[in-house]
């Protein structure tokens, strides 16, 4: 099991509850639709450096080819494209990083 991590703000123009909103409509959407994808998870980030509208969105997954089944649900299913598209217009995307991590098992 590997885990994608994404750290993102919010831009300044978005709130926060339309965030959650269209973060949760997204997730409910394809829940079920990618083989080998685990929950997704958010989390937002309190007293944190000088941006106080930072999160983190956790994915679990499989393996590598989960995450190429991921991005061809979102180019092929048409409303699934658009959820993560909106998502996305809410993140200041100049500022954002990703991180995959898999676990080493002891």
């Amino acid at each position: 099991m590997s885990l994608y991590i994404m750290y993102f703000n919010l831009k300044d123009s978005e709130n926060k509850k339309e965030f959650v909103k269209k973060t949760r409509d997204w997730v409910r959407y394809i829940k079920g639709k990618v083989e080998g994808l685990g929950p997704m998870k958010l989390y937002r980030h309190h007293a944190f450096g000088a941006n106080q509208r930072t999160y983190q969105m956790h994915v679990e997954f499989r393996d590598f080819s989960t995450w190429d089944r991921f991005f061809i649900l979102h180019d092929k299913d048409v409303k699934a494209g658009r959820f993560m598209r909106d998502w996305q217009g809410l993140i200041d995307m100049n500022t954002h990083y990703d991180e995959f991590i898999r676990e080493i098992p002891l």
